[in-house]
């Protein structure tokens, strides 16, 4: 008899998971923005845009603070990732990091 009624409480349980899953709701909370990577032929053109140089590696030849701020620009503006920002300007990880 214990048996039953334990096994009576669990299927009520879940169906009342179930029922509460299925409910319609607007909740928005659960949902992420989808980050698409930009190739590297456009990251290049957007930081010779960005910082008005020839080269991408030119941005190494910078004085500190422009060269930050302009860093800093196109990781938070332009989306572009540290990693990519290493590599097309030769800027080191551990500065792209900090601007």
């Amino acid at each position: 008899m214990a048996q039953y009624r334990a096994d009576w409480r669990l299927r009520r349980t879940e169906i009342s998971i179930i029922e509460h899953n299925n409910e319609v709701n607007d909740d928005i909370c659960l949902d992420m923005e989808e980050k698409h990577q930009i190739v590297y032929e456009e990251a290049r053109k957007i930081i010779k845009e960005v910082c008005k140089v020839k080269n991408t590696s030119d941005l190494q030849k910078l004085e500190i603070g422009p060269r930050n701020g302009y860093l800093k620009e196109l990781k938070e503006q332009h989306c572009l990732s540290i990693r990519q920002i290493e590599r097309l300007t030769g800027v080191n990880r551990g500065v792209a990091l900090k601007a």
